[in-house]
């Protein structure tokens, strides 16, 4: 069921950041009236296709990798066809310099657009996130240096305000790499006053792993102790604990997050103790008996219980809920969309200046794998998911390399400032050039999504 959820997300997910996108080239050559011969979404074997109006075939590839608009003057007309229907049209060719750089450009520019309808839906719709206080922190840790705690609230990160545990990832990932300071504001559990410290970096975790920056900075997210599911036939079930409910006490010791709770269970293998929990607004005390498991040939405890990821189970005063008016969303739309963009650029910059690893380079595998995670996670991840990839097609076929947007681009550039049309030998060269590289970062993307499952 979980592969047929993955397969599904990602099909659908490739598709339409894909479709999008050509969509987009589609549009602005209709409007500067030339002649487009073939929408595709997908390359190989045609699953299905029909004749549009204008002589335009509309097609499904078997491989939902990518897709094209092909355009009349992109090709040469059979011959036979000379007196055909196609003659009389606007080719490519015979498009201005500036209607062909509006066409180029209109690919990228609708996954742009995408993502700020999309996050202006999502802001609309109105979302629950996981906010910014402390759930642990790391001996020998960057947070400890900091003098940050166990339910401390973050506020701040290089005086960029923020109020959720994303965004904390979000900025310390934009430092990765990086040599200086990181200022870290912060409210201390039980005062009303916000504290500020400086901690030091040097090519901060330029050669560690990259993938969660808080985690690696030293601090973990306060997950309150809410039973989310429970092992069937487990000690927790059997004596009648349910989902949602939010565990106070073991033998009468105070329980404040669900690490905590993990350590204190882990100490009691084989053990009868009493949990009180929180069902609503009534209390409840429990007896039972834990079950033991080997973990480093050690006998730890537990009862069978599963955290909740559901933050609309969680106690209000450790989630953030966002909601926005129509204009507000608007303007949430463009900040998150300009927010990404300018993230994933500064990530490139430094994937080229060696301080990031390219190993964070994801290819089809991982995109599949996020995609099904986000899809499980709910519609609003999903989309949210959908967003960030359709940013990264816009950018990366900004590059200026031959067969890609970019390069395209590139080409028309040349040939203004030229005065005159680049000659075939030159295209064709820079075509094989621009195949070659994209045919070798696809492989290395592959190769690191197979390292991962390996």
């Amino acid at each position: 069921m979980d592969l047929l959820i993955i397969i599904i997300s990602f099909i659908a997910l490739i598709s339409l950041i894909v479709g999008i996108h050509e969509l987009g080239h589609f549009s602005v050559a209709r409007y500067f009236n030339i002649h487009v011969l073939k929408f595709k979404i997908g390359f190989g074997k045609e699953l299905c296709s029909f004749q549009g109006k204008n002589d335009c075939k509309y097609s499904l590839g078997i491989l939902p990798l990518g897709g094209y608009v092909q355009m009349l003057g992109e090709n040469v007309i059979p011959e036979g066809q000379e007196d055909s229907n196609l003659l009389g049209k606007k080719s490519y060719l015979d498009a201005t310099l500036n209607e062909r750089a509006a066409v180029t450009v209109a690919g990228p520019a609708a996954n742009f657009l995408l993502a700020i309808v999309i996050y202006f839906l999502i802001s609309l719709i109105g979302t629950i996130h996981l906010g910014s206080y402390i759930g642990g922190v790391s001996q020998g840790s960057l947070a400890e240096e900091a003098n940050i705690g166990f339910r401390d609230k973050i506020v701040s990160i290089d005086e960029t305000r923020l109020d959720t545990f994303n965004e904390i990832n979000l900025i310390l990932s934009s430092r990765i790499g990086d040599t200086g300071s990181i200022g870290i504001g912060f409210i201390k559990e039980g005062s009303n006053f916000t504290s500020y410290s400086t901690v030091d970096i040097k090519n901060w975790l330029s050669t560690s792993d990259q993938s969660n920056p808080a985690r690696s900075f030293g601090i973990e997210p306060l997950v309150p102790p809410v039973i989310g599911g429970l092992l069937e036939d487990g000690p927790a079930s059997r004596v009648g604990l349910k989902a949602g409910d939010i565990i106070q006490s073991v033998n009468s010791n105070s329980i404040n997050s669900w690490s905590q709770l993990s350590k204190v269970l882990s100490n009691l293998p084989n053990e009868t103790i009493s949990i009180s929990v929180l069902r609503g607004n009534d209390t409840f005390l429990y007896s039972l008996r834990t079950e033991s498991f080997n973990e480093n040939n050690i006998n730890k405890g537990r009862i069978g219980i599963f955290a909740s990821n559901d933050l609309s189970q969680w106690p209000e005063e450790i989630v953030v809920q966002k909601k926005e008016t129509l204009i507000k969303a608007f303007v949430f739309g463009f900040t998150e969309t300009y927010k990404f963009t300018n993230l994933i650029i500064v990530s490139i910059g430094k994937m080229i200046s060696g301080s990031v690893s390219a190993e964070n380079i994801g290819g089809p595998i991982q995109i599949s794998v996020l995609a099904g995670s986000a899809a499980k996670a709910g519609l609003l991840s999903f989309l949210s998911m959908i967003a960030i990839l359709s940013i990264n097609l816009g950018l990366i076929n900004l590059f200026p390399i031959p067969v890609l947007d970019g390069g395209q681009l590139l080409m028309i550039a040349i040939e203004k400032v030229k005065g005159s049309p680049i000659s075939h030998n030159f295209l064709e060269h820079s075509l094989r050039i621009g195949v070659l590289l994209v045919a070798s970062l696809m492989i290395f993307a592959f190769v690191n999504d197979i390292v991962r499952l390996i």
